[in-house]
């Protein structure tokens, strides 16, 4: 785990961090502007670099003198720096200090530097918004007569409102008046009322707002920005208490036939919150209906030269609302248009496929285009048939969620918009499974078999994994494996059968990992596994020739985008020998020299399991795996978890075999009382390093905790027993995360006061209490994390001796992470004494572990942590001693359900404790 303290690194030390603030200052008093602007450009970089609290609040403050006194040209990208670094404000601790200084530009005979200062503020407001200071100040600027004045002072309004609603009872008279003014600028009145839409949560406000906005509406002095404005800020005020009326939503649908679209879509935005009862609809409705049933035709035109298929989404569900609402017998028309869409799609999908052939560039780009025209209207049938809640349209929307998904089946992957189309996939499975439609979709998975596009192969395998498929799809596909792998060879298979054949292996191991695969339905286990040796074994046959074995590889292969698939659900069904022969057969000499490396290691791993009755062999194959893989960690750390999980499969596999090597005797022996011992002492070792993985990683996949969870009911058998011979092992069952384990957070961290790593810089008393702030901040990666975190917690303890082993110890990272675990909260007043890991005869008064809970502040934490330093005149019976301790400190994660992730980092500092220290 990444580490920053201070002393590693003079680059990374808060030290040079503020030799480096103070540069920039003297550089911003140059007497060159150029030389000015470039230090002031520097700012935000240095506060990425090092956002501590303390620096960061001093650098504001330097920014507010350099703000008070300098010409506006520098005034300006000043308050550039504030916006580019607004999320630090929060953490600093001077914010009316620096609001002082703003404020004496803000009262300025200048009305360029007042206006300055109210962007300043603006950018500023998440720390500003609060002060009534601030806020007085922005509404003075109301009454000013400079244009640019007021409209900045709208902007700031605006701003000030996201982080303090209680402004806008304070700002309220004044904006409603200048937005009703027809003689302030069109912009002006528009940005004003769309800022008013922060009444929402105002009971009160928003319902004065709801008639203003229809005021607005109807003045004929109001513009289309104006109305288009009213129209927004309509919207934003609808809500159960304060619904959009009948008549209301009769005079926004005239607008739902402008010729301007912005209007089209702020009408139909409104009207599409609006929710019509059956009571309303005794009045004449006729006329809303009939401008949305105009307005979709004249979409649905095949002259329509631009088509707005947002407008005519919102129109489609607005019209199946009021439909709903009549509940007529009739074919409601909004099913019919939404069924026209997505016709009109698949027919546009279909023959862009028959004209792929001639242009393969402009076809990608035109088939990208036309997918996401195809998820959205597919969406579109889904959500009117849940609003018109007839039990008859639910087999047809299924029927043509099924379309769509032979539809973008039939696509390559690269051609997809990933995010949208993997969502639109989970969604409407989701949709069918809760309806009870999902048979519809399962049914024709069949014709989904030789697809190439990946997000379809990888929603198949989740539909697996989950038991979806029905007997008559599991025996399709292992008829169609022994079919197409009887007989490879390298003339190779037609390009789609070779999809499905690899497609149909991939869905049959998946089926076989589901919790719902019983014995009363077909079993194929062997099936896919057989299917991979026979092909690996016919590739490997073309050794003598690499342009053969290519030509083989490229014609009966699997698909790139489904051979990590393939290869951790070998793995996490225990077929080792088709693992290992697959991974040996891929094309790796195309890869990077990382992932050839990878390869090799993956390929030991296989062929030591193979090898499971010769422990021996096994453990020096499962040696060289964890040689390999100890080198790629010190080149990426993303290989963590694989050497952790490599390390308990080794100990587990040499564990069980030296119980069966020393049968115990029948008479007792010193030396069998010394192997239980040790043996005893070495299962412990191994269910802490267990539990640590499960603690540390926040992404492990069911099936690796499985598999660790039974490595952890093996240890606990042969801690209740006084042998482990007849304990039988769970197979090594590695799930995805084994292949591919997102990394977990990064805890960057320091303390105060300066705690350094090397030698001792502190003197505490003799059983004093010494205070340290632990402070730091988190690093996520782009991947989206399993659960909600909302604080950190550190435990802290003093030992003798300093932390021991690197990171990628297992066995050191174990032992600490038992005596964080074992830590309680400062606030119970409760002592955790704990034995230390490398007792040094010191007794307990060594070993306190205290845990410290901190609330997360964005990516940003601060704990105090107190540590009680023993008596050591008690200890040594004599008064005048100095001893040499280390603090230990240890981080973790706290989620939503009170879950602790011990994700690190540990780190120890040298301490020095005196009886003569003051």
């Amino acid at each position: 785990m990444a580490l920053s303290i201070q002393a590693a690194d003079a680059a990374h030390s808060s030290d040079w961090a503020f030799k480096r603030l103070f540069k920039l200052e003297s550089e911003c008093r140059s007497p060159t502007l150029a030389a000015q602007v470039q230090a002031i450009g520097q700012f935000p970089k240095l506060f990425d670099q090092f956002p501590f609290p303390t620096l960061v609040g001093s650098a504001f403050l330097k920014l507010g003198d350099l703000f008070c006194n300098s010409p506006n040209s520098l005034r300006y990208h000043i308050a550039h720096v504030f916006a580019a670094s607004q999320h630090h404000l929060p953490h600093t601790a001077y914010a009316e200090e620096l609001l002082r200084r703003i404020l004496i530009v803000l009262y300025s005979n200048d009305p360029i530097a007042r206006v300055l200062a109210l962007r300043l503020i603006g950018n500023a407001s998440v720390v500003f918004a609060k002060f009534p200071e601030a806020q007085h100040g922005v509404l003075l600027r109301y009454q000013s007569s400079h244009p640019l004045e007021v409209a900045a002072a709208v902007h700031t309004t605006e701003s000030m409102l996201k982080y303090s609603p209680g402004f806008l009872s304070v700002v309220w008279e004044t904006v409603i008046a200048k937005a009703s003014d027809t003689s302030v600028l069109d912009s002006v009145r528009a940005q004003l009322i769309r800022s008013l839409r922060h009444a929402a949560p105002n009971l009160q406000l928003s319902t004065l707002l709801y008639g203003h906005c229809s005021f607005w509406m109807d003045q004929p002095e109001s513009t289309i920005a104006v109305k288009e404005a009213a129209l927004a800020g309509w919207k934003a005020v609808i809500q159960p208490h304060n619904e959009l009326k009948h008549a209301d939503a009769e005079r926004v649908s005239r607008f739902v036939l402008h010729e301007l679209r912005s209007m089209r879509r702020a009408a139909l935005a409104l009207l599409g919150t609006w929710r019509p009862k059956r009571c309303d609809l005794a009045m004449d409705a006729d006329d809303i209906k009939g401008r949305l049933v105009q307005f979709i035709e004249s979409q649905l035109q095949p002259s329509t030269n631009s088509f707005d298929f947002y407008c005519t989404r919102l129109a489609v569900i607005s019209l199946a609302r009021i439909e709903a609402a009549r509940a007529i017998d009739a074919a409601p028309q909004s099913w019919v248009f939404a069924e026209s869409l997505v016709n009109t799609a698949l027919q546009a999908i279909s023959d862009l496929a028959s004209t792929a052939a001639s242009d393969a560039g402009a076809c990608e780009l035109s088939t990208n285009a036309l997918l996401h025209d195809l998820v959205y209207a597919t969406m579109l049938v889904v959500n009117v048939a849940s609003i018109l809640h007839r039990p008859e349209l639910l087999p047809s929307a299924a029927a043509t969620v099924a379309s769509s998904w032979r539809a973008i089946s039939s696509t390559a992957g690269r051609t997809c918009n990933r995010r949208h189309v993997k969502r639109f996939l989970e969604t409407t499975w989701a949709w069918c499974t809760r309806s009870g439609t999902q048979s519809a979709l399962t049914a024709s998975l069949g014709d989904m078999l030789e697809t190439t596009n990946c997000h379809v192969f990888d929603a198949v395998i989740a539909i697996a994994l989950r038991g979806r498929l029905g007997d008559s799809f599991i025996t399709r596909c292992a008829g169609l494996i022994e079919k197409y792998s009887c007989t490879p060879s390298s003339d190779g298979m037609q390009y789609r059968t070779r999809h499905a054949l690899w497609n149909s292996i991939a869905i049959l191991l998946a089926h076989h990992l589901s919790p719902r695969t019983g014995s009363d339905q077909p079993s194929f286990n062997m099936v896919p596994a057989d299917a991979v040796i026979k092909w690996c074994t016919a590739i490997m046959a073309q050794d003598g020739n690499a342009e053969s074995r290519e030509l083989f590889y490229s014609s009966s292969g699997p698909p790139a985008h489904a051979c990590q698939t393939l290869l951790y659900l070998l793995a996490a069904s225990g077929n080792w020998q088709a693992f290992g022969l697959l991974v040996k057969s891929l094309p790796s000499h195309r890869l990077s020299a990382e992932y050839q490396e990878w390869f090799d290691a993956m390929s030991l791993l296989a062929e030591a399991e193979c090898l499971l009755d010769d422990t021996d062999q096994f453990l020096t194959l499962i040696d060289s795996s964890l040689g390999i893989l100890r080198v790629l960690h010190n080149q990426s750390p993303r290989h963590k978890f694989q050497i952790f999980i490599v390390q308990i499969r080794k100990e587990l596999a040499s564990l069980l075999d030296d119980f069966k090597r020393n049968t115990p005797a029948q008479h007792v022996h010193p030396s069998s009382l010394l192997f239980a011992r040790l043996q005893t002492k070495r299962t412990q070792d191994l269910t802490a390093q267990v539990n640590f993985v499960l603690d540390a990683f926040l992404s492990v996949d069911p099936i690796t905790r499985s598999w660790l969870e039974g490595v952890l009911a093996t240890l606990n058998s042969i801690a209740q027993g006084s042998a482990g011979a007849g304990v039988v092992p769970p197979p090594f069952t590695p799930g995805p995360s084994f292949f591919s384990m997102p990394p977990n957070p990064v805890i960057d961290i320091q303390t105060r006061p300066n705690l350094e790593p090397g030698e001792a810089t502190v003197v505490a008393a003799s059983g004093s209490q010494l205070h340290v702030i632990v402070e730091g901040f988190l690093q996520f990666s782009k991947h989206k994390l399993p659960v909600s975190l909302k604080g950190v917690r550190v435990a802290m303890w003093l030992s003798r001796r300093p932390k021991q082993g690197s990171d990628r110890d297992l066995l050191s990272c174990a032992g600490y992470s038992l005596v964080a675990r074992s830590a309680k909260n400062r606030s119970t007043e409760e002592l955790a004494y704990t034995e230390d890991i490398s007792s040094d005869g010191c007794g307990n008064d060594w070993n306190v572990a205290l845990a410290f809970d901190a609330v997360l502040d964005g990516n940003y934490f601060a704990c105090p942590c107190a540590v009680t330093m023993p008596q050591l005149g008690a200890e040594f019976s004599h008064h005048d001693v100095t001893v040499s301790a280390h603090i230990h400190v240890s981080c973790a994660l706290v989620d939503s359900l009170d879950r602790v992730w011990w994700i690190g980092p540990h780190c120890s500092y040298p301490l020095t404790i005196s009886t003569t220290a003051k």
